[in-house]
């Protein structure tokens, strides 16, 4: 590995240990330019097959924000930017996939989701995931048409300092290989 190559991957994988959910933001608006890389790097996400039915909507306005959290429990803070990641029901179609029984969907929205979080930390905005929300209620507020499905919602904003704060010590620290098995589920075998 070349010495470029070295210093990408460390910048890469530093970046994906010290990314955190932010659960408090600052009332700073994010800028365009912000959400640019941020959108961005969910169009670069991973895809089964290469297919680009999930779009992005993002909401800013005071008043949309302060509806969506209240139909969104997930929502603890106050984000200024909301990214919500939708699937278009008719580019499903047209590609032939079968939205209730095609796994893939919910990968390829959470493929998009991780990109966009990575990319917001690496640029020094917060961000936090959001599931927990009546999707029916979301659609009817944000008059997301009938083939827009919104599967997910990353809140974003600048972090608080006290957001900033690595928290260590909490629990027990878990590891890569208290995860692991090789070659057979339930055998660990230490070093492989």
């Amino acid at each position: 590995m070349t010495a470029h190559a070295s210093a990408g991957a460390e910048a890469v994988l530093e970046a994906i240990r010290s990314r955190r959910v932010t659960r408090e933001f600052t009332a700073e608006p994010l800028t365009k330019d912000q959400l640019d890389q941020i959108l961005t790097a969910g169009r670069w996400a991973a895809t089964a097959g290469n297919r680009r039915i999930n779009r992005f909507l993002v909401v800013q306005n005071p008043r949309s924000l302060k509806l969506v959290r209240s139909i969104a429990p997930g929502i603890w803070a106050k984000p200024t930017a909301l990214i919500i990641i939708c699937v278009d029901l008719d580019l499903a179609r047209q590609d032939l996939v079968q939205i209730e029984r095609d796994p893939s969907i919910k990968i390829d929205v959470g493929t998009a989701a991780m990109n966009m979080m990575l990319a917001a930390h690496a640029i020094g905005v917060g961000s936090c995931p959001v599931t927990s929300y009546s999707r029916s209620g979301l659609s009817k507020m944000l008059d997301l048409p009938a083939n827009a499905v919104p599967e997910f919602i990353l809140q974003l904003g600048i972090p608080t300092p006290a957001a900033l704060q690595v928290h260590a010590g909490r629990g027990h620290r878990v590891t890569a290989a208290d995860l692991t098995f090789w070659e057979r589920y339930g055998r660990s075998v230490a070093g492989r």
